[in-house]
């Protein structure tokens, strides 16, 4: 009889905390549905959030703080490319983030490194060993004090190019025998990019080839980790005689991005990246995603 009781007892307790852990500061969780996303064990649908489309239900995980986000970006930061803060207005007080007219190599304003490096760049990140840096603060650091990109021979070439179109407009600019001034495009310009309103040194327009562009910085909100990114945006639809259109070449980058509603028991994050929270706490739920960065434009056909 008294085997029995103690039994029962156990089972009675087994159940309360059962019901406690489920209740979870007060929430109750619920999976997601089977038929939206795959059931991977680890997201919880916030009832606030499934329930009504408010805005109680976005608080109803609590926020991982960014010092976390950045631990888990780690390697995945690349200052040229990423700005955890919004970057600051430049070119006399343009809308930041936004326009960064820049021509291919030029420096861009500090703390951010260059947009382009010469292909036979190379940089030792750090002294420290590969486990003990940290990404975000040493990276910028590093890369933002580099010196400039080094002149390569398309350098040279296109100084050439300047000086023939400088002494052909000047040549061409001198009227013989009363006729009048002729115009003439310009030799200027580095590689299949050019900066975006910018002329030749002669004056003139962009060469047939060549599409106009413009760094900028554009600005992905706060579901995402770093929130700005750096790219190359064509503003110049043509080329070539208007047979062939300006199209953007891109990469790809890692940045984090939080699944607003759904939360993750800290516990399973803990061990992972030191969150210290009570058992059962929940905490947004941020993937992994990967974006493309235009890194120049190219004339080529339409297809």
């Amino acid at each position: 009889m008294l085997l029995r009781s103690l039994v029962m007892i156990g089972r009675l307790l087994l159940l309360m905390l059962m019901s406690i852990l489920l209740q979870c500061d007060g929430r109750a969780l619920k999976r997601n549905p089977v038929g939206s996303r795959t059931n991977d064990g680890y997201s919880f649908l916030s009832p606030a959030y499934h329930d009504q489309d408010s805005d109680e239900g976005l608080s109803a995980c609590q926020q991982l703080p960014p010092p976390v986000l950045t631990e888990i970006l780690g390697p995945a930061f690349n200052p040229r490319y990423m700005s955890i803060e919004e970057p600051p207005a430049t070119d006399g007080g343009g809308p930041g983030p936004g326009d960064h007219p820049n021509p291919a190599g030029k420096r861009d304003t500090e703390p951010f490194p260059p947009f382009y490096v010469d292909d036979k760049y190379s940089l030792e990140l750090s002294n420290k060993p590969a486990w003990e840096v940290q990404h975000v603060s040493e990276s910028i650091a590093s890369t933002a004090s580099q010196p400039g990109p080094a002149r390569t021979r398309r350098d040279l070439f296109n100084d050439m190019l300047d000086d023939m179109g400088r002494r052909l407009s000047a040549e061409q600019q001198e009227p013989h025998d009363g006729s009048s001034v002729r115009s003439t495009r310009s030799f200027g310009g580095k590689g299949r990019t050019r900066k975006a309103g910018g002329s030749g040194a002669g004056g003139g327009s962009p060469r047939p080839w060549e599409c106009e562009a413009k760094i900028r910085w554009i600005d992905l909100g706060h579901e995402y980790f770093p929130r700005f990114l750096r790219t190359v945006e064509c503003t110049r639809q043509k080329c070539w005689y208007g047979h062939y259109t300006c199209q953007p070449r891109s990469f790809t980058v890692k940045i984090l991005r939080r699944r607003t509603g759904e939360c993750v028991q800290s516990d399973r994050l803990r061990h992972r990246i030191g969150v210290e929270d009570l058992p059962g706490e929940l905490r947004e739920l941020w993937v992994w995603e990967e974006r493309a960065v235009n890194f120049c434009c190219d004339c080529a056909p339409a297809f």
